[in-house]
């Protein structure tokens, strides 16, 4: 059994895994590193040259794991791809608005490579992809083993709508792969549901393994009410930077609720054209996803979709108070949330408030730590902004805290571990120390990118 990481093992970025397993070679998903322009961004796939791939794995539909599936099916023709049944609604709407982006960037930025694929490369995807209900066991064949196969089924991770954790029995071992999981039940979904089966090697995420502690959902909750009621009495809007999909769809729940409560008034909520698109995903999925609140729909929940052609300006959502969930959660060059914070940084009466991990290498985190009543230089822009607004966070993370990590470790009980999707280096080492003392019999590999490890 053979393991190589492409991208996203010691660091986040460009998730991508080469996993070969009774002579059945796989991907476990292909991201694209949302921090690189061009042909950068792609997972490193140049070294598996000479290798089958008979299978791809997506375990969720956010970029960093999804967003390589169009060229990946070019280079690996072969390959058939497999999802959870609830992703299989999301995929096309989250690589056709990539897609988008990467040709407003072409213009925008110069960047001849763009767009990496087309709307018919998305298009023509659809034709391999399967869609898998949890729990359901299902077999994946190879080139080099069409008889035997190996045993799959899905299992919740808890992170986001559809994002699925792999479980794999074959005759070289059992291996579960958790995508990124949270254990613990969000506003809109359920908590990850791990194997009860035997697991002899686990690949594990490791996003929060830099965190001490974690947070208690209510008094996060109390928190952001606080912080919406003080913005709104300053005649203020709350900008929420928030991923498209998850993010945005929790918070809008969570909002309609403090709403229907009245513990905030009832002010006007605008959302990124794509958040849309997914919250009607939500709707359309609810018998099938692992969802709480069976009952709640978004279309019968009040909001505005966010006019991007003039996020600049003085748009309704500044010229009242509101809330502004707008993407990109990391606020990336020429997103939504990007726009937004250029211009609300400049008036005291705005709060941006990030409502969970923010990558350090991100717009979001020079904004997140800049000095109110200093001057702060945004990539992509000439001139420096005089940071006036209030910066706040709040937790309402969708990846499990370090210490649940350990608690899934322990209830898998496997023989080796792969830390993988890890928040940082320290994180890995961290988590890594924690095993060994735990049980120093476990084997736990932190990957490099591009080397081969036997399992």
């Amino acid at each position: 059994m053979i393991f190589q990481s492409l991208g996203g093992a010691k660091l986040i970025g460009a998730n991508s895994h080469f996993l070969n397993i009774d002579d059945i070679g796989i991907l476990l998903d292909t991201g694209l590193d949302p921090r690189v322009d061009g042909q950068g961004s792609l997972p490193g796939h140049d070294s598996l040259i000479g290798r089958m791939i008979d299978a791809l794995f997506v375990s969720h539909c956010h970029l960093d794991h999804l967003g390589a599936l169009p060229p990946t099916i070019k280079r690996f023709p072969h390959a058939r791809v497999f999802m959870s049944y609830v992703s299989s609604f999301l995929y096309t709407t989250m690589l056709h608005n990539t897609v988008n982006v990467m040709e407003h960037l072409r213009l925008e930025k110069f960047i001849d490579e763009y767009p990496l694929y087309s709307h018919e490369d998305v298009d023509l995807i659809s034709f391999i992809v399967q869609g898998m209900k949890f729990y359901k066991t299902f077999r994946v064949f190879g080139h080099h083993n069409p008889d035997r196969g190996i045993e799959c089924a899905w299992y919740p991770a808890g992170h986001t709508l559809g994002a699925g954790g792999l479980y794999i029995k074959a005759k070289e071992g059992r291996v579960f792969y958790t995508g990124d999981t949270c254990s613990r039940d969000q506003f809109l979904i359920k908590g990850a549901d791990y194997p009860d089966d035997p697991v002899d090697i686990l690949i594990t995420e490791n996003t929060l393994g830099h965190e001490e502690q974690g947070f208690k959902r209510r008094s996060e909750v109390q928190r952001l009410t606080r912080i919406l009621n003080e913005t709104f009495e300053s005649k203020g809007s709350v900008l929420i930077p928030a991923f498209a999909l998850g993010k945005t769809q929790e918070i809008l729940w969570l909002i309609n609720d403090l709403k229907k409560k009245k513990t905030i008034p009832d002010v006007s909520v605008f959302v990124s054209g794509l958040g849309r698109a997914v919250a009607r995903i939500y709707d359309l999925t609810v018998e099938h996803a692992n969802r709480l609140h069976e009952n709640f729909f978004f279309d019968e929940t009040e909001f505005t979709v966010l006019d991007s052609r003039d996020l600049m300006r003085e748009g309704p959502w500044l010229k009242r108070p509101s809330v502004i969930l707008a993407s990109s959660g990391m606020m990336l060059e020429n997103t939504p949330s990007y726009f937004l914070a250029c211009r609300m940084m400049r008036e005291a009466r705005h709060t941006i408030c990030f409502a969970g991990y923010v990558s350090p290498d991100s717009p979001a985190h020079v904004v997140k730590h800049s000095v109110q009543g200093g001057e702060t230089i945004l990539p992509g822009l000439d001139d420096r902004l005089h940071r006036q607004c209030r910066i706040e966070q709040v937790h309402f993370t969708g990846h499990s805290t370090r210490h649940d990590i350990l608690g899934m470790i322990k209830q898998l009980s496997p023989k080796k571990i792969v830390l993988v999707h890890n928040g940082s280096e320290e994180a890995a080492w961290w988590m890594k120390s924690q095993i060994s003392e735990w049980d120093p019999a476990i084997e736990v590999i932190v990957p490099e990118i591009g080397v081969s490890y036997d399992l």
